[in-house]
């Protein structure tokens, strides 16, 4: 299922995106979910990082859709956000929010499905598997490439990441499962380290991100075996 958001205040335009994009989906047999906000706020402060795709109007009342982008990237800096927007200068200040592409209005189909046709190629190289973290201020869309290890924390697994830490209610065993990406591994019970992110293997230790964690004995072999294969396989990327 792709979760899509439109936010745009007109509700023309917003019906003909909504009627292109299931369109879309008909033809290529894709299970999608598209919610309309015709009103950027109401978006916005209930939001939980629960979209796949974002096509933002440039132009709205209240907040203009390159501050509302801004806001959206601090509480979700992976969902894919396009904008939509009648004047094309707009659009180069996409870089600043990591904006994907853009689109022109009046959205024609041609257009819309080349540039729907990329997202969705894009996504599912790129987002296929993330997990939502809810914080102080919102919540936050981790891919896997972003998580440097994890470690258990009482109740509370912490996902460490090149510039931050995020804590959440979970176990180890269903973060495993859901980081299932071939390059994670658990070097004790309670670290589970992204293999990518391995500096050294020094006797008991593995040295990941500046970080040095303990190798237990039971999980030595398994451990050593698994970064062995991954740097294998990384020879021929």
């Amino acid at each position: 299922m792709i979760r899509i958001a439109i936010v745009e205040d007109d509700k023309n335009q917003a019906a003909l995106l909504e009627n292109h994009i299931k369109q879309f989906a008909k033809h290529g047999n894709k299970a999608v979910d598209v919610r309309i906000f015709y009103n950027v706020i109401n978006f916005l402060d209930p939001y939980t990082a629960d979209y796949d795709i974002v096509f933002m109007d440039i132009m709205m009342p209240m907040m203009n859709g390159m501050d509302a982008s801004r806001v959206l990237r601090e509480k979700d800096e992976n969902v894919m956000l396009i904008f939509v927007t009648s004047m094309r200068q707009y659009a180069v200040q996409g870089y600043e929010v990591d904006a994907a592409d853009f689109i022109v209005k009046p959205v024609s189909y041609l257009e819309f499905a080349l540039k729907f046709t990329r997202a969705l190629a894009r996504l599912e190289k790129g987002q296929s598997k993330t997990i939502v973290i809810k914080t102080k201020s919102g919540f936050v869309r981790l891919s896997p490439d972003q998580i440097t290890y994890v470690e258990v924390s009482g109740h509370y697994c912490v996902f460490h990441t090149k510039n931050s830490e995020y804590k959440q209610y979970q176990t180890i065993k269903n973060v495993e499962a859901n980081l299932n990406t071939g390059s994670f591994e658990r070097c004790n019970n309670y670290l589970l380290v992204n293999l990518a992110y391995v500096e050294k293997i020094d006797g008991m230790s593995v040295f990941v991100g500046g970080d040095e964690l303990q190798i237990s004995n039971p999980r030595k072999k398994a451990f050593t075996e698994a970064f062995a294969k991954y740097m294998e396989s990384k020879k021929y990327d």
